[in-house]
């Protein structure tokens, strides 16, 4: 938030806090005139992990009457409509500034409304959603041809069920995945997921905009239980093991195959302020 700091000898300053939600972290910031104004320019600053802060996005949030509003940007600039981790962190951050009942409060997203509840360091998202999907889709997975499933939910997901989940670095995999021509002209993240039973797994991201591997991303477990149970191979109720190393737990409220209709999914896990920090007002000053 850029307060004026009357009386000080610090210019005037763009204040944030970084969180992080399961391993993916986030610049969130009461947004003003200038950084609703500059979103997409100011996200590219902070995120830079040698001129900036380092993050794997930047969340701006707004006051409203039982809640908050927010916008998602990628360390790249481009704004897009929900994250899963990321509305945690920002409902966390509201719940902290005092914005917000943590007991029960509304975060609004481009992609919809969602009822949020903060606990200690976890946070429970409910959400009503369109939910759309499109497969098999036959593509060239980390051991050959695999069946994996298109899953839009908010944002576009590509889930391939596997067996085993892929050692080492999967940026080589899932650049390819990623820009497929059937995904259409933006592409969609790439999701690796794999279950030990019906009801528990692991999973890996490869996110668009940051076009690398996170720790985590909520939208994506969610929209790999949709494609587990397309698959044959997974229930409604999935805890889904990161790559950071927590755990996220998804909660299908109707398992009919999605079809581009509202759909109630639930999304649980941690989300913790690391620390706060302040840029100068020149952050917002036009680069040439």
């Amino acid at each position: 938030m850029l307060r004026r700091l009357t009386g000080s000898h610090l210019p005037d300053m763009f204040e944030f806090s970084k969180y992080t939600g399961a391993g993916n972290d986030f610049v969130v910031a009461r947004a003003d005139e200038r950084a609703d104004a500059t979103g997409p320019e100011l996200a590219r600053r902070v995120s830079s992990r040698r001129t900036g802060v380092g993050t794997d996005g930047l969340i701006l949030v707004y006051p409203r009457p039982g809640g908050i509003r927010v916008r998602f940007f990628n360390p790249d600039g481009s704004e897009f409509s929900t994250c899963g981790n990321g509305s945690r962190c920002a409902a966390r951050y509201a719940a902290d500034e005092g914005l917000v009942d943590p007991d029960g409060f509304v975060l609004e997203t481009p992609a919809g409304e969602i009822e949020a509840r903060v606990e200690s360091d976890r946070v429970g998202l409910d959400y009503r959603i369109e939910v759309g999907m499109r497969g098999p889709l036959t593509v060239e997975g980390p051991v050959g041809p695999t069946d994996s499933w298109l899953v839009h939910i908010g944002v576009p997901h590509l889930v391939l069920p596997l067996e085993v989940l892929p050692e080492g670095p999967i940026e080589e995999i899932c650049r390819p995945l990623r820009s497929l021509e059937t995904l259409g002209p933006e592409g969609a993240n790439v999701n690796f997921v794999s279950l030990s039973d019906p009801t528990t797994g692991a999973i890996r991201t490869f996110e668009r905009g940051v076009e690398a591997e996170t720790l985590a991303c909520g939208s994506g477990s969610m929209a790999a239980v949709f494609a587990l149970l397309a698959h044959g191979s997974g229930g409604d109720r999935v805890t889904l093991r990161v790559r950071g190393g927590d755990e996220l737990e998804i909660r299908i409220g109707d398992t009919r195959r999605p079809d581009g209709g509202q759909r109630d999914v639930r999304l649980a896990g941690p989300a913790v302020r690391l620390f706060e920090g302040r840029f100068p007002d020149s952050i917002f000053t036009p680069r040439d």
